[in-house]
């Protein structure tokens, strides 16, 4: 064997014998399961009462709404307008609006 080789046999056996010293650590104790009456803590106030509607979009879909925001004389968040744009969307099917305020 080379001297190479044994230096790396070495090496391997030393870490080997490294990892076998060490102590055991004790094991994980399971976290106990969320009680289901129990609210999630990281919502924001002005988000309780609310629900997240998420859809995958082409970019185009942001940009135009984007442009209606800056277009708009106020300022308007976005939800307000994918709100009015759903309402819209109500109204051409039939079905109930909602009040956003």
């Amino acid at each position: 064997m080379s001297k190479k080789m044994m230096g790396l046999q070495q090496a391997l056996n030393s870490a080997a014998t490294a990892q076998t010293a060490r102590p055991e650590k004790p094991p994980l104790q399971p976290k106990p399961a969320p009680d289901s009456t129990t609210k999630p803590q990281g919502k924001a106030p002005s988000r309780q009462g609310k629900e997240n509607i998420g859809t995958w979009l082409h970019p185009d879909f942001k940009k135009s709404l984007r442009l209606v925001q800056l277009r708009k004389s106020d300022k308007v968040y976005l939800d307000d307008l994918v709100a009015e744009a759903l309402n819209d969307l109500f109204l051409k099917y039939n079905v109930p609006t909602v009040n956003h305020d």
